[in-house]
């Protein structure tokens, strides 16, 4: 994804109310203008939350009839995108003003669904530029996390090894624990990078000797997240099964097989992969 360059970040502190505007022309044919509610209904963010992004500049302008705003499918998009943003991702409205209009520059003949956006934005933010300091701040984080576990690493820490100051950090993330969750997402997208400098397709024994040793840095990490779940703590839960799906997908097109097969070899490799690598922290052979 080409990024664009822009002299100022879209989000305006005190972006002023539209006098009037022509109808947005929608960005896929055929959606129908809503009202606000209907707006809310369909994406799932409240009233109150569509006008506060609207008034930050985070929306596509809204048509305006008889005094009303009216939005489109864009709109919809574009706030479900924020709402993974802000929940999964745990990334600050700044950031997320800066990131949205790259994202949303994707070409698409369709709305894209929850889980193809997710999985845009974790390969953007992974492979994006060393200049991008919320990618900065996730490899270093990652590695922190996975070399000295949760409990040892500070924010500090994470900063002073991705060069950006600490006063930043808040701009991208929460707290520890938001970075702590968006590191270990993005652990499928650093193996996956991996995965692609290797040219041939591999069979399933080759792929699990080379996934194993793309993963080994991030056991630790992954076994946190593990290990969290099973204590019941709610909002980890299905991460680290999430993550294990994830490195399927990636490696599934460097197999031999094919289409189908090559998705059921994926979920092998990578089963047997982790498997191998949590024996040997064990002990077992």
């Amino acid at each position: 994804m080409t990024r664009k360059r822009r002299n100022q970040s879209p989000v305006s502190p005190q972006a002023p109310e539209p006098e009037a505007a022509a109808p947005a022309a929608s960005a896929f044919p055929g959606s129908a203008l809503l009202t606000v509610a209907e707006l809310a209904d369909q994406s799932g963010v409240p009233v109150p939350s569509i006008h506060h992004y609207r008034r930050l500049g985070l929306l596509p302008e809204p048509a305006v009839e008889a005094k009303r705003f009216l939005y489109d499918q864009r709109h919809v998009e574009t706030l479900k995108l924020i709402r993974l943003l802000r929940d999964r991702w745990r990334l600050s409205l700044p950031t997320i003003g800066e990131l949205l209009p790259e994202l949303l520059a994707v070409e698409r003949a369709e709305p894209y669904s929850l889980e193809m956006w997710d999985q845009i934005v974790t390969t953007y933010l992974v492979r994006s530029e060393p200049a991008l300091p919320a990618a900065r701040l996730l490899s270093a984080a990652r590695h922190a996390f996975a070399s000295e576990g949760y409990a040892t690493v500070n924010v500090g820490q994470i900063c002073e090894a991705a060069g950006i100051a600490k006063g930043s950090f808040y701009r991208y993330f929460d707290s520890k624990h938001d970075i702590f969750l968006a590191a270990a997402l993005s652990t499928v997208d650093a193996v996956g990078e991996g995965l692609d400098t290797l040219s041939e397709p591999m069979s399933e024994t080759k792929a699990v000797a080379e996934l194993a040793t793309l993963l080994k840095p991030f056991v630790p990490l992954y076994l946190e997240i593990m290990t969290r779940e099973l204590r019941g703590e709610t909002d980890v839960a299905g991460i680290a099964s999430g993550i294990t799906e994830g490195i399927a997908g990636r490696v599934s097109p460097h197999l031999r097989a094919k289409g189908h097969a090559a998705l059921s070899a994926g979920r092998r490799v990578a089963d047997n992969a982790l498997l191998r690598l949590f024996r040997v922290s064990m002990g077992m052979r």
